[in-house]
């Protein structure tokens, strides 16, 4: 299975050097400018992963955590925050959405491997989330014929 990441940042350089970054990691890459219409890729499309920049136009990372924290899938799909904000208490913001992660722009070597790595941890997270649904399905079904 080849997982989806949808990248979401208005810097069109940024998200072109991550998105073929991945592509060259064996991930499928789609790419939103702003956080409205990263909403609406996520309802037209099966992300299994949120890679948001936090400045964005028209909705920024922070307007899409808020209302995507108001859907059904806010709990199923991983985010990892990639900005070049490092003030703490914006952080700590950020971090109370629950968050997968976050990594500090600009992406140089190192944060590209750590990126990834966590990119890693958190897609196999996600196929847990799938598996465990799927599992929950099925004895629920088991549960309910025995009835």
């Amino acid at each position: 299975m080849i997982n989806t990441i949808l990248v979401t940042d208005d810097n069109v350089l940024d998200n072109a050097i991550l998105r073929n970054y991945l592509y060259n990691e064996r991930y499928n890459m789609v790419s939103a400018l702003n956080g409205r219409e990263a909403l609406e890729m996520v309802e037209s499309r099966n992300v299994d992963l949120i890679l948001l920049d936090l400045i964005m136009p028209v909705l920024d990372g922070f307007g899409f955590l808020r209302e995507f924290s108001r859907t059904e899938l806010y709990k199923e799909i991983p985010i990892i925050v990639t900005s070049g904000i490092d003030d703490a208490k914006k952080i700590e913001q950020i971090l109370s959405y629950n968050v997968f992660d976050y990594v500090i722009k600009p992406l140089d070597h190192m944060n590209r491997l750590i990126l990834v790595n966590k990119i890693k941890v958190a897609t196999q997270y996600r196929k847990n989330i799938i598996q465990l649904k799927k599992a929950n399905k099925i004895i629920e079904e088991l549960t309910n014929k025995d009835t």
